[in-house]
């Protein structure tokens, strides 16, 4: 396996920004990817923080093909995102894909969406019949270490949404929400999210603004709350104290000239602004203007707390990955070594039943009784004989070195075989890197 990414950790806002404006759909892209020689099956996990592509490789997969297919999609450049690239392949690919689902690789550690946006990736590729066995295998297995390393450790309890983050951002701020009013600024799964910080966080009143007031109004009763439609907005801004854009829109929904005409209106009553959309809701603009409080995902990241996540829980959560990721491996380094296990064994029993046959021929004068226990006898020599390499080859195979192994006796057993259950060779893929 093998992941192409782009993400928060690696890339500034506005190029990630770029990734999330593309009009280029994410079905388009899986089938570009499956189409190039090599990649037999890909997944695309995209969120407002990454984009990443794991990728069944076989060895002769040209990493630069993939690269480009990225930065097409993005509409950039040729080269525009090849700093900002990275890579991982083989127990790395596995390894990350475990720690992104389980929340250790997102900008609020621990948050929960991220298990949602890697299933809705492999439910797009299945849907589209791109993904494969291993990808399957590998994204379900992540799906099920990320629910157990929020689980079994503190981070379940520590990590929180970006909404929650966000909020958080506000109160170490400027003090307690309680008794405050809100606008968010959507109806969709985001803002089901926010709502909820936002009732968590003591708001008296939550309003939503939705293209849809429908929508927006039944969200907007569970919290003691109205539905708005988008041209409400500039009246709503000079009555609020918090607003959330929590949409996903791909042009600005509140331009800065709204927010400044409200600011005018507010005699001078503070505004706080959490942007949590990508691309941004809310004109980042208004960050300039006086009475303004902005706070963006890119400033979560780079001031934010960390939401006081222990140390000792992402270590816990850590080593879970660990674990899971070295009996994933073992597994298809096992499974690997079957076709080898059944060709040794298929050797043997044609050269058993060929030299039982040439006894037949020659001791034609025996009896059936006596030919039938001559090759029972024969048989179970064979068996105890096949025994022992049988299980020291599972034990190998298992083993950190086990693609070496398989590869021998690969060569062995099946001689001139395409070697799927080699590794891809990292030469082929890291000029990507």
């Amino acid at each position: 396996m093998l992941v192409l990414g782009i993400s928060h950790a690696t890339a500034p806002l506005d190029l990630l920004e770029r990734l999330s404006e593309t009009e280029r759909p994410l079905d388009d892209l899986i089938r570009d990817i499956t189409a190039v020689d090599g990649f037999d099956a890909a997944v695309v996990v995209s969120t407002c923080n990454r984009l990443e592509i794991y990728a069944e490789a076989r060895p002769d997969a040209s990493g630069d093909a993939l690269r480009e297919l990225v930065t097409r999609h993005a509409d950039l450049e040729p080269g525009a995102l090849d700093s900002h690239l990275y890579t991982h392949q083989a127990d790395d690919a596995v390894r990350h894909l475990f720690a992104v689902a389980s929340g250790l690789d997102s900008v609020v550690v621990g948050e929960d969406q991220i298990l949602g946006q890697v299933k809705q990736g492999l439910d797009r590729s299945q849907q589209l019949e791109r993904s494969g066995k291993v990808l399957d295998r590998a994204v379900q297995t992540a799906l099920r270490v990320g629910r157990r390393a929020r689980n079994e450790t503190g981070l379940n309890e520590a990590g929180r949404s970006l909404a929650t983050a966000g909020l958080g951002f506000f109160e170490r701020q400027v003090g307690s929400l309680t008794g405050r009013t809100a606008l968010v600024i959507g109806a969709g799964s985001m803002a089901g999210v926010v709502v909820a910080a936002l009732r968590r966080s003591g708001l008296s009143r939550v309003h939503l603004a939705n293209r849809t007031p429908e929508k927006a109004q039944r969200l907007a009763a569970t919290a003691d709350g109205d539905g708005f439609g988008l041209d409400d907005i500039p009246r709503l801004l000079t009555e609020v104290d918090v607003v959330v854009g929590a949409t996903a829109a791909t042009g600005r929904v509140v331009p800065v000239g709204t927010v400044e005409a409200a600011m005018a209106e507010r005699a001078g009553r503070p505004l706080f602004v959490l942007d949590l959309a990508m691309p941004h809701n809310i004109a980042p603009e208004a960050a300039a203007l006086p009475g303004v409080t902005f706070v963006d995902l890119q400033r979560i990241a780079e001031e934010g707390e960390g939401d006081e996540i222990s140390a000792a829980s992402v270590v816990a959560a850590q080593e879970i990955v660990a674990k899971e990721v070295g009996s994933f491996s073992a597994g298809l380094r096992l499974a690997g070594a079957t076709p080898i296990l059944t060709a040794m064994r298929n050797a043997a029993a044609e050269a058993t039943e060929a030299e039982l046959s040439r006894l037949a021929r020659r001791l034609n004068d025996i009896d059936e009784s006596t030919h039938q226990e001559i090759s029972r006898s024969v048989r179970r020599i064979v068996d105890k004989i096949l025994h022992q390499p049988t299980v020291r080859v599972r034990e190998l195979a298992a083993s950190s070195d086990g693609a070496r192994y398989l590869d021998a006796l690969g060569e062995l057993f099946v001689p001139g075989a395409p070697g799927a259950h080699r590794p891809p060779d990292k030469t082929k893929v890291e000029a990507i890197a």
